[in-house]
C-alpha cells in the first residue's frame, strides 16, 4: 500500500532534527519527506522555489515554516489536500517584536553570530531544564549559521496578516499550538476561532517547541490530519 506522503518545513534556524521524533514514530507509516526553508529574504521569494511534482501536496509546517507553508498554501490553493500548522500564527509581528528582531539583526552585522543563549533557548519550552533539548536547539541554530539568520529575521519582518485569506478559503487548516506559547499571538487565534472553519487542537502548555516537546500529541495530529 502505498504511503501518504507530507512534506515538512521546520522553524526559524531549526533543521531536521526539529522533526527528530515524527520521523521515529510515523516513518513506516508516512512518506516524511524534509524541505529546508529557502534563502530568501521574503515570502514571495520563498514559495517560488518551492517545486512540487503531485498534482496536490500534504504540508506540515512548525512555527516560520507553518507561516510559509500556509502562504504557499493561500497562493497555491489547488496545489493542497490537507495542511497542518504547528506553533505558528499567521499574522504580522507585533511592533515590540519588529523592534527587537530589528536589533538582534543590527547585533549580529555589528559584533558577529553568537551562540543562543541558554535562558533564550529556556524560554521556548515547558521544561526549562531539559538540557537534552537545550544542547539540540543550541546545535540547530549554530549549524544553521549567520547567512540564514540574517536572511529568515529579515523574512520575518515582512509577514502579513493572513486572516482574511484564510477566512476566504476552502482549504483544510488545521492549527496546532500551546495557549502560553509566549512567540504567538493568542488574541489572532481568538479571532480566527470566531471567523472560520479551521480545527484548532490546542496544547495546554508554554511549550514553543512541541514537536519535540509534546511528539505523542503531535503524531496523534498527524494521524488525524493526514
Amino acid at each position: 500500500m502505498k504511503k501518504t506522503k507530507i512534506y515538512l518545513f521546520p522553524g526559524l534556524m531549526c533543521d531536521k532534527r526539529v522533526f527528530k521524533d515524527i520521523y521515529f514514530y510515523l516513518e513506516n507509516e508516512y512518506e516524511l519527506i524534509y524541505v529546508d526553508i529557502p534563502l530568501e529574504d521574503s515570502f514571495d521569494k520563498m514559495i517560488e522555489n518551492l517545486n512540487f511534482k503531485e498534482e496536490k501536496v500534504n504540508l506540515l509546517g512548525f512555527s516560520m515554516g507553518a507561516y510559509l507553508a500556509t502562504y504557499f498554501a493561500l497562493k497555491y490553493p489547488k496545489k493542497i489536500d490537507n495542511l497542518l500548522i504547528l506553533s505558528a500564527s499567521c499574522c504580522s509581528l507585533s511592533k515590540s517584536e519588529i523592534a527587537f528582531r530589528k536589533k538582534a539583526i543590527s547585533f549580529v552585522k555589528e559584533f558577529g553570530f553568537k551562540p543562543l543563549s541558554r535562558k533564550k533557548i529556556s524560554s521556548l519550552l515547558e521544561n526549562k531544564d531539559d538540557l537534552k533539548l537545550i544542547t539540540l536547539i543550541s546545535n540547530m541554530y549554530e549549524k544553521m549559521g549567520e547567512n540564514y539568520f540574517l536572511t529568515h529575521m529579515n523574512a520575518s519582518l515582512k509577514r502579513k496578516d493572513l486572516t482574511e485569506q484564510i477566512v476566504c478559503s476552502n482549504l483544510n487548516l488545521n492549527f496546532c499550538y500551546s495557549n502560553k506559547d509566549s512567540l504567538i499571538n493568542q488574541k489572532w487565534f481568538e479571532n480566527l476561532k470566531n471567523k472560520s472553519n479551521c480545527n484548532f487542537n490546542i496544547i495546554n502548555s508554554s511549550s514553543h517547541m512541541i514537536t519535540l516537546e509534546k511528539s505523542i500529541f503531535i503524531v496523534d495530529e498527524i494521524r488525524r490530519v493526514f
